[in-house]
């Protein structure tokens, strides 16, 4: 009971620093040490919001004399499980009621654009390149070590199965899985 007590407090402690760092924070917010975060002050949260541990939190202002102006918007009532990476130079939009399990991965940028010469330079000196924006939907749930790739939008009410790679657009109200995710099945909805 008192070790529990000693946590709780401890992570309200945690999410107070936070607040200081982030755009802004609605109520309720709930974060788990450890978190890794760059950029805090392009990130917008709703209310409602818990995360797991490891989270990994970052947007880029610039990279290597690259100037951006990204933004991570998140809706109330989020749920981000351990070990998940959201990271954006350009943007990315979650919805409200997004449950996001274990080890996901959001992105929507990456190191270079593949030509001849980015290949001849180590990825973490090559320029970031973003292809588009990311946009979840609401009620959404993505499931266990999914990877969502930049240009990407997930409509609402939409399920994405464990271990997807998500590469284009899944429409609402579908179930989507694989590598590349496809659709498998579009559900009933009023």
């Amino acid at each position: 009971m008192i070790l529990s007590t000693i946590r709780a407090s401890l992570y309200k402690l945690f999410t107070l620093l936070i607040r200081r760092e982030i755009g802004s924070l609605g109520r309720n917010a709930h974060f788990t040490y450890p978190i890794y975060t760059h950029g805090l002050e392009n990130v917008y949260i709703g209310d409602n919001f818990n995360a797991g541990n490891r989270l990994k939190l970052r947007t880029f202002n610039s990279w290597n004399e690259q100037a951006f102006h990204p933004s991570i918007i998140i809706g109330d009532n989020v749920h981000i499980e351990t070990d998940c990476h959201i990271s954006a130079i350009n943007s990315i939009e979650i919805g409200n009621n997004v449950l996001i399990a274990s080890f996901v991965y959001i992105s929507d940028h990456q190191h270079g654009n593949n030509d001849y010469f980015d290949i001849l330079t180590p990825p973490i000196e090559r320029n970031l390149f973003s292809k588009g924006a990311i946009k979840i939907g609401n009620n959404v749930w993505i499931g266990e070590k999914v990877c969502i790739l930049p240009g990407v939008t997930i409509g609402d009410g939409a399920i994405i199965g464990a271990g997807s790679i998500v590469t284009k657009d899944i429409p609402s109200y579908s179930i989507a899985v694989g590598n590349p995710a496809r659709v498998i099945k579009k559900l009933p909805h009023s």
